[in-house]
């Protein structure tokens, strides 16, 4: 009965936890993407990421090409392997949300659907929630249908947007051990939406409309609306405590902040012998070592400013 099965589960959970240490020391640390970034062409770099376990992925300079593509894969596969392993509602669906989260907002801003009318993206939507539980149930309400009509992608936007944070919420609950960095992702995933809402004049009416509903709680009308744009005051309102982020270029700052912020709190369980919290440090490493690569080799195949993505990298 239920001894039975909270055993297995306290197995399986030793198991995957003792898999993701194992996995740890294959990471690569901050002094690897300095000297990929450093790399002056792409045979360089690929000559050093064949030193590591991604040079099977990498097995010549041509390949570097396909580096966006590929990465992607890689990082899915890697956590549907250690997702076999894991109880239900773990940090390998967290990653799994917020990949479905960006292919859902990238569909959004293809044309078809961009130059979609009301009723169609409304259609779309419906559909959308058939392959994604927690994207079902989009309706609007009768009083929101004028605001919808107007702008009906951006209203869509929004709502997925508070979807995934209530989703976030549902593996809190599931979850405790993962609250603290749940509780914190939702806060900065706050800060971002009313910024950018706030910085493409979309009033409270749309917050009120699409964002906050259910179980996503608003921080007080007045004093978010006073906020507006100014990204201290609304860090301040919003943001985790301990979170102080750049006010100046908060456009370009605050992503790489807030992820650093996160990484931090899922390091907390980096010495716990078992449990959620030491499932998610690796995990949240592994993304971040995505990231950092996605960064690195596109610095050496592009004209960018590898000074400006130096600043860009992120702290794992």
């Amino acid at each position: 009965g239920g001894r039975a099965a909270r055993t297995e589960a306290a197995a399986a959970g030793g198991y995957v936890s003792g898999r993701c240490a194992a996995l740890e020391r294959d990471l690569l640390d901050g002094a690897f993407f300095r000297e990929l970034l450093d790399a002056p062409d792409a045979a360089a770099a690929a000559a050093l990421l064949g030193k590591t376990t991604y040079g099977e992925l990498f097995p010549h300079p041509a390949s570097l090409e396909a580096y966006d593509r590929v990465l992607d894969g890689h990082l899915r596969e890697c956590l549907d392997s250690l997702g076999e392993g894991c109880p239900p509602d773990g940090p390998v669906d967290i990653v799994r949300r917020e990949a479905e989260l960006r292919d859902v907002h990238g569909l959004l801003a293809e044309s078809d659907v961009a130059r979609g009318s009301a009723e169609e993206v409304e259609r779309w939507a419906s559909r959308l929630g058939g392959g994604h539980p927690w994207l079902a149930g989009f309706s609007v309400p009768a009083e929101r249908r004028g605001l919808f009509a107007s702008q009906p992608v951006r209203a869509f936007s929004l709502w997925t947007d508070s979807a995934f944070l209530g989703e976030l919420r549902r593996i809190a609950a599931a979850r405790p051990g993962l609250a603290p960095f749940l509780d914190a992702r939702i806060s900065l995933a706050v800060l971002g939406v009313c910024w950018r809402a706030f910085r493409e004049g979309l009033g409270m009416e749309w917050l009120d409309g699409f964002f906050f509903r259910d179980a996503l709680a608003a921080p007080p009308r007045r004093a978010l609306a006073g906020a507006g744009k100014d990204p201290a005051a609304l860090a301040k309102l919003i943001a985790p405590p301990g979170f102080e982020p750049t006010a100046e270029k908060f456009d370009e700052t605050f992503g790489r902040q807030a992820d650093d912020f996160l990484t931090a709190v899922a390091r907390g369980a980096a010495y716990e012998v078992s449990g959620p919290g030491r499932v998610l440090f690796y995990v949240r490493m592994l993304w971040v070592e995505h990231l950092n690569l996605r960064l690195c080799i596109a610095a050496v195949l592009t004209p960018l400013d590898r000074a400006d993505v130096r600043t860009r990298l992120r702290n794992g």
